[in-house]
Formats: C-alpha cells, sequence, structure tokens
C-alpha cells in the first residue's frame, strides 16, 4: 500500500519527527544549523537539554511493567515500521515503542509514539483502529506534548484511516489524563509542521536571542552573528512576535532601534510603548557598553538580618529539593542549626541548607525548613531572585501545611529580579543571576564552570540512580554559589541606589 514504504524509497527523503518540534520551540536556527551550517562549530547539547528531549524514560520503564504489551525493538527505523504496521494489522492490543511514518509530498513523518493503543471503530485495518499514549514525567499535559500526540495522530489518520478521537498523557504519578484534539489542535500543528519544513528546505530563520536559544548546541554560533550584524534580536525581553513587527518597520539593528522615534511608531503587538522605550534604552545600553541608571529607583528594605534565599527543583520529577540560605547578619550565629550549616572561619556569613535526598522526602525538608524559621526574628529580609521560590513557597504550604512564622517569611520576600530591572539598563543580553553576577561589574565565580539549574537537575537525577554522595555535594556547593551570588547583587544594587538617590546618574560609574 502506499504507507508501507519500502526502504529504498525513503532513504533520501528529509525526515519531520517530534524532535523538530522541541528544536523549533527552544531555538528555530537549530534545524537551520544543523542542516546547513558548519557542523565543526556544533556544541554538545547539555545534560539538561538531553533530560528534556527524553522526558519521561526512566518513568517510562517503571510505568510499562505493569502492562501487557507487545513491544517493537527493531533499531532499523523501516524495520520497525513495517514491524508496527503488521502488529497494528493483526489487532494487537497495546503496542509499545512502535514506528509509525507516511509520506507526504516528498517529505517523511516519522514517529515512535510511547504506545499504540487498540480502539473500537472502524478503520482500514476493520473494526478497530489505534490512539497514541504518551509517558511523561510532568504532571500536566504541555503545549509540546500536544503538537507530539496530535503529529502522531494525523500519521495514524492516513495509515489506518480513521483519526484518533481521544489521546492520552501517562503523568509522573501514573495518572493517565485524557487529550482530546480540537480542529484548532490539529490546525496548530499542521502549521507547526510547515514552519519547519521550511526551514529544512533551506529558509533561514530570523535571529531569535532568549534565555531558552541558550539550550541550542548553536547558540554560541547564532549569538557571533547576531553581534557582529548588531541586530535587534539581542535586546532583552523583546517578545519575537513584537521582532518580526520591528523588522517589518526597517527597525533591524540596535541603531535601528536607538534612532527610532518611538511616540511615532503604529501600535506594535506584544510590545507596549513603555516597552518599546526600555528597549530602546537597552540597545543604547548594548553600544556604549554600560550602565544606565534608571531616573526612578526603587526601595530596597534592608535589616540587620539578611536571608539570601535559593531553591533547587526538578520540573521533570515536579519536586523541590534543596533550600539554601546564606544568612549574614548574626555575628553570634544565634540562627545556626546542629545540622545542615557550612559555617566558615573569617566570614561573616555562614549557609543553612535543607535537602531531599529523595523525591519521598520533599515534605521532611519542607518541615525541617518551618521548624528553622520558627526561631528566626520577627524584622529580617529575604533576598532572592526572580519568582521561582515566591511561587514554590506558596505551593509548598498548599501541598504541606504552612505556619505563623512561614507568613512572617513571605512578607519578609524581596524579589531582587524586580530591583534590579527597576534600577537600571544592564549592557547584557540576559538579566539572569547567573548572567548578572558572573558580568564583569559583580564578577561573580561559581565552582562549577558549568554551573546553572540545568546541571543541578541533571546531578540531583545522577544522585538518585547511583548514590554517589560526591553529586550531593557539588548539588549543595553549587546552591551555596547561587545564594552567595544573590548577596553580591544585592551589595551592587544596594550602592547603585544610593548613588542614583544622591542625584549622581553618571552613566558609567565606578561602585
Amino acid at each position: 500500500m502506499k504507507n508501507a514504504l519500502p526502504k529504498s524509497s525513503t532513504d533520501s527523503l528529509p525526515i519531520l519527527t517530534p524532535t523538530h518540534f522541541f528544536q523549533y520551540e527552544t531555538h528555530p536556527l537549530w534545524i537551520w544549523y544543523d542542516l546547513f551550517g558548519d557542523q565543526s562549530k556544533k556544541e554538545e547539547i547539555s545534560e539538561f537539554v538531553l533530560k528534556l528531549m527524553d522526558e519521561g524514560i526512566i518513568h517510562e520503564k517503571t510505568f510499562i511493567e505493569g502492562l501487557d504489551y507487545t513491544e517493537v525493538k527493531a533499531e532499523n527505523t523501516e524495520e520497525a515500521f513495517h514491524a508496527t504496521f503488521d502488529l497494528m494489522m493483526r489487532g494487537t492490543p497495546l503496542i509499545y515503542q512502535g514506528c509509525i511514518q507516511i509520506e507526504r509530498e516528498g517529505t517523511l513523518y516519522r514517529g515512535r509514539p510511547d504506545l499504540l493503543e487498540i480502539r473500537e471503530g472502524t478503520s482500514h485495518f476493520g473494526n478497530w483502529h489505534y490512539a497514541p499514549i504518551e509517558i511523561k514525567s510532568s504532571s500536566e499535559i504541555k503545549p509540546l506534548h500536544k503538537h507530539q500526540l496530535n503529529f502522531y495522530s494525523l500519521i495514524l489518520e492516513e495509515l489506518q484511516r480513521a483519526l484518533p478521537q481521544e489521546m492520552g498523557v501517562i503523568n509522573r504519578h501514573q495518572t493517565r489524563l485524557q487529550y482530546l484534539a480540537s480542529t484548532e489542535d490539529y490546525e496548530k500543528t499542521k502549521m507547526l509542521s510547515e514552519e519547519i519544513l521550511v526551514v529544512m528546505r533551506g529558509n533561514k530563520p530570523p535571529s531569535t536571542i532568549t534565555s531558552k536559544s541558550k539550550n541550542s548546541p548553536w547558540f554560541k554560533v547564532a549569538l557571533r552573528e547576531a553581534e557582529d550584524s548588531r541586530d535587534v534580536s539581542l535586546v532583552y525581553k523583546l517578545d519575537n512576535r513584537s521582532l518580526k513587527n520591528l523588522r517589518g518597520m526597517g527597525i533591524k539593528t540596535l541603531d535601528d532601534l536607538v534612532c527610532a522615534k518611538i511616540d511615532r511608531l503604529p501600535k506594535i503587538p506584544y510590545a507596549s510603548a513603555d516597552r518599546l522605550q526600555r528597549a530602546q534604552l537597552q540597545a543604547k545600553a548594548l553600544i556604549q557598553d554600560t550602565i544606565i541608571p534608571l531616573e526612578t529607583s526603587p526601595e530596597l528594605p534592608s535589616h540587620r538580618l539578611k536571608l539570601y534565599f535559593d531553591i533547587e527543583g526538578n520540573p521533570l520529577l515536579d519536586i523541590d529539593y534543596l533550600f539554601g540560605i546564606w544568612v549574614s547578619g548574626d555575628p553570634d550565629q544565634l540562627y545556626t542549626p546542629k545540622n545542615n550549616a557550612r559555617v566558615y572561619e573569617g566570614e561573616e556569613g555562614y549557609f543553612v541548607y535543607f535537602l531531599a535526598e529523595h523525591p519521598n522526602e520533599e515534605e521532611s525538608m519542607w518541615k525541617a525548613f518551618l521548624e528553622w524559621i520558627a526561631v528566626l526574628p520577627n524584622e529580617y529580609s529575604v533576598y532572592h531572585y526572580a519568582n521561582y521560590e515566591k511561587v514554590h513557597i506558596r505551593k509548598l504550604n498548599d501541598q504541606y501545611g504552612g505556619s505563623e512564622t512561614l507568613e512572617i517569611f513571605q512578607s519578609n520576600l524581596i524579589d531582587l529580579q524586580k530591583v534590579v530591572e527597576q534600577s537600571a539598563i544592564f549592557p547584557l543580553y540576559f538579566y539572569s543571576i547567573k548572567d548578572l553576577a558572573k558580568s564583569r561589574f559583580i564578577n561573580f565565580k561559581w565552582r562549577h564552570q558549568k554551573a546553572g539549574g540545568g546541571l543541578s537537575v541533571f546531578w540531583y537525577d545522577q544522585w538518585l540512580a547511583t548514590g554517589d554522595k560526591t553529586i550531593l555535594e557539588d548539588i549543595i556547593n553549587y546552591n551555596e554559589d547561587d545564594v552567595r551570588a544573590t548577596e553580591k547583587l544585592y551589595t551592587y544594587i544596594f550602592k547603585l541606589i544610593k548613588v542614583n538617590t544622591r542625584g549622581n546618574r553618571k552613566v558609567g560609574i565606578n561602585l
């Protein structure tokens, strides 16, 4: 039949798979560089990104142990496809790791659903058809999962002459989440597929420099190209959709943006006038390579006792596994717990941490944290960076319960990211704690060269798999460096605000 293609007829065809959806969402140029770029410049994919791409693989093996299934073990994709198609023809109830594919307009659409589950209903095979089921480590169905399931179903529609009505995801709790795709859902996946195919045919996407694009093995190549052309995509927090409109108006470079009359521009979707004014300042800071203090500096509450706070979590397992606090302003060490504290001779501060060595210890970690904050005074400041800590404190409170002293802790939280963005424009492409603290303005160095939240997640998975205590130590060290960096950032911003408040707004001031 048309879809059961012999191997020789598919060898030279371009192949579209769900992996392309992940790559395109991460960085559209990833796909183009893979096909047309200088392969010697491609870097290795980070351990964390590999975990994201293989999401659910460990959970998957645990889940299928209790199922009665037929596995497609062929490694060759053509052999796997023919084996899968044969199982479908015979009405096999549950197929694990099957391979499905169709050829359409010179492109091979191919995928390997975790499970193909038999359903009642007329198809090319008889009075049954198949629907895809994916096994994921997340708690909910994500947009990328929907595209993946839609993609499989569109292939199945042509293979079996029946479009599955109900698909599903097995989440990290081994609960089946039902997914019913609408016509609009399928159209979105078709449009996304076509966008990807346009890139695969050689149409190079415009530059996009986002925090997500850092996960691409081609990020450094893309960044160098953007720098060489002074591309407008270098501006922090400009939405890609607004970038398209700006380019359509001839604003393609940093210089174009600086020279633009913002108040004369037509309304640009996804970019308010205030957002564009800030983007213009950001472009100016990048060109001049210096800090631009803002006219109105925010208040930065400060008490004698200062806590610098950071949480490590695993988004794939949907847990938090480490709370770290750098404590400053307690010279008598009144709040040092008996365990899980690092005190350093000659240093004013010390490090306190609460660890869930295994995912089922998250609640006990939380309870230990609540016991510790119960001994703190009412007046203290808690500095963190970005919204993760505030959101996850609330989440754990809802999940395991809180306390009156937790309410005090929450009321004392101060997000330094908001303070930074209200204080000054930095000549940086990103404003993460790593980008700011590693910059020449603060010059903080993490112990591990590739330090990052993604690496911590990878380490935690490695710890769970091996039980190697040195890996656990790396995780704790990384978290300690994070909170120390938060203190350094606080000190720098505090000085910057004091200078601004005194009216000295000279760009490039030495702090």
